[in-house]
């Protein structure tokens, strides 16, 4: 009977702390775990255990692994991790608020250059990296702008957002470049006589535009028969112009007339021309006829002292008798 009750007390003395043990009330640990979207969590490394007893005690956590794509969302979510207190074999658990990512990074726009007049075409998009490692183009919300600073020379800088970032695109306006400048091939004159060039010439530009423009030329008199080839230049502009001039000598009647003269000024040339022809052949006309008739009187007039010469001398000869 002795021995029982020895048996009896000792199992008291060992088992009673394991029985402690095992009747956990509550098991707690200090704050809310919040993680930025794409960061670990930081799980509390320690519980505080409340026995039936109202004992407490700390015990270290053993919390299971979990996939990293819960705490790497997009948008604000929330997950929960499991646990276990291995010296109590209690399980326990964790929930983790997982806040929305943010941007981190916006890639700089290129700098756009635009000739005057010319439309501004804007990019859409632009690429973003956000807090939990994403990448995406995300849409631009462009601020206005006022069309009349594309109407001239100088840079400014338009606003664009994505969410709740500013991006900012700059913007060079510069003048059209020149595609095509057009003259006439070739103009003639003859030696000593200044080359009638054309004043302007019909430019063409990138913004597919066009308009007269002045030219200032080179030495456009030649002293000499041959072919040349003169160059100027643009007015307000370095672009070049070239135009072939074909020289002949004075003294030859039929060199061709100057293309850039009017036609106007061609025939009332012509016309004056051939009036004076007229003319210098009806002076002829008039000149011959009067040598005619001064012939013919002079014949008349002969005959006429001729008659009266043998008239008188017949008279003579009947008077001797």
């Amino acid at each position: 009977m002795r021995k029982i009750f020895i048996v009896l007390l000792m199992s008291l003395f060992f088992i009673s702390p394991v029985y402690a043990d095992n009747h956990v009330v509550n098991v707690s640990y200090d704050g809310k775990v919040t993680t930025a979207s794409g960061e670990a969590p930081s799980l509390p490394l320690k519980a505080k255990v409340t026995f039936y007893d109202g004992s407490e005690k700390e015990y270290n956590i053993d919390w299971n692994t979990f996939d990293e794509s819960l705490y790497k969302t997009r948008n604000a979510s929330q997950f929960t991790v499991t646990g276990s207190i291995a010296d109590l074999q209690v399980t326990t658990s964790c929930i983790v608020n997982v806040e929305a990512a943010k941007i981190t990074h916006i890639n700089e726009l290129a700098n756009k250059t635009v000739t005057i007049g010319e439309a501004l075409s804007l990019p859409a998009t632009a690429s973003v990296t956000w807090s939990n490692g994403d990448q995406s183009n995300e849409i631009i919300r462009w601020d206005n702008y006022d069309n009349n600073a594309l109407k001239y020379v100088h840079t400014f800088s338009l606003n664009g957002h994505i969410y709740d970032q500013t991006i900012t695109q700059t913007v060079h306006v510069k003048y059209a470049s020149v595609t095509s400048v057009s003259v006439p091939a070739v103009v003639y004159t003859t030696t000593g006589v200044e080359a009638q060039l054309p004043q302007y010439a019909t430019v063409s530009y990138s913004n597919k535009t066009s308009k007269k423009v002045k030219i200032i030329w080179d030495n456009q008199i030649f002293n000499e028969a041959g072919k040349y080839t003169v160059y100027g230049k643009l007015y307000q502009s370095t672009r070049k112009v070239s135009i072939r001039v074909e020289v002949k000598k004075n003294e030859d009647t039929t060199t061709e007339t100057q293309k850039q003269e009017e036609p106007v000024k061609k025939t009332k040339t012509k016309k004056k021309n051939k009036n004076e022809n007229k003319k210098v052949k009806k002076e002829e006309k008039s000149s011959f006829s009067y040598v005619i008739a001064l012939v013919v009187f002079t014949a008349i007039l002969f005959g006429f002292i001729t008659l009266v010469s043998f008239v008188k001398r017949k008279i003579r000869i009947k008077e001797n008798r």
